[in-house]
């Protein structure tokens, strides 16, 4: 663990979720934790417990997800990385992860933080920064922030649409955004423009060999359902099953 290589230990966890091998994973993931431990290797330990975090929050597992993310803080402060792009992108991971379980509210603190280390860093067209106002986006939703919720979601399509290696990102934020405006009025005109788009990306030939594709087949896919586009939703998962097989 002395000579703990996040690149290795980021490819050796993509390739269990290459091929959906979540339990390969999970178990991979506390195997190297406990290594950290033994080695009282912080910074190494705060790179597996952000994983972690993610992978219970995929999983579905409040309560270590929860726990990940008290050890998660702690870690960040205790390495003096709060102002860093480092220590923000694991408070939106953190947020991110207690949106999902419900805790939308006590996220926001999280997110603001994020967004502050953010705007001081990053160009205002990074990749990063689209991705933290779309999280953010759903959890305005989540608190009945709507107008604040559009607003986010519309800032991160800005960005994603200017860079062709960014399109899965602009089609979870066409979704979301769907969602968004359903919820406010149902017959809005604009509901099936975006899921059009969205479809239109993830269906398109030159953005299957992007990072993820399977998996953002896989996480749309319900949306079409929801919205009674059935053929879609089932095209969908055809195609994330078919670019999982090919790992």
């Amino acid at each position: 663990m002395s000579d703990f290589s996040s690149e290795n230990f980021i490819s050796t966890l993509d390739s269990f979720f290459a091929r959906e091998d979540i339990a390969g994973a999970g178990e991979y993931l506390r195997e190297q934790y406990k290594l950290c431990n033994r080695e009282n290797n912080d910074s190494a330990k705060l790179t597996v417990l952000n994983e972690l975090i993610g992978f219970y929050r995929q999983t579905g597992e409040e309560r270590p997800a929860l726990s990940n993310i008290d050890e998660a803080v702690y870690l960040v402060k205790k390495l003096g990385i709060s102002g860093e792009i480092s220590g923000a992108t694991v408070y939106l991971n953190c947020a991110t992860t207690m949106k999902c379980f419900g805790k939308s509210a006590d996220s926001i603190k999280y997110y603001d933080m994020t967004e502050k280390v953010y705007e001081q860093k990053l160009p205002a067209d990074h990749p990063l920064v689209a991705g933290l106002y779309n999280n953010r986006a759903l959890a305005l939703q989540d608190i009945g922030e709507i107008r604040e919720s559009e607003k986010f979601f519309r800032k991160a399509i800005g960005i994603t649409l200017s860079d062709k290696k960014l399109a899965l990102e602009t089609a979870v934020s066409y979704v979301n955004l769907a969602h968004l405006l359903f919820d406010e009025d149902p017959l809005d005109q604009e509901v099936n423009t975006l899921l059009d788009g969205a479809y239109e990306i993830l269906t398109s030939p030159a953005n299957e060999e992007l990072d993820k594709y399977a998996f953002t087949c896989r996480k749309c896919a319900p949306s079409y359902g929801f919205f009674g586009r059935f053929i879609d939703e089932k095209t969908l998962n055809e195609r994330a099953d078919r670019a999982y097989a090919r790992y």
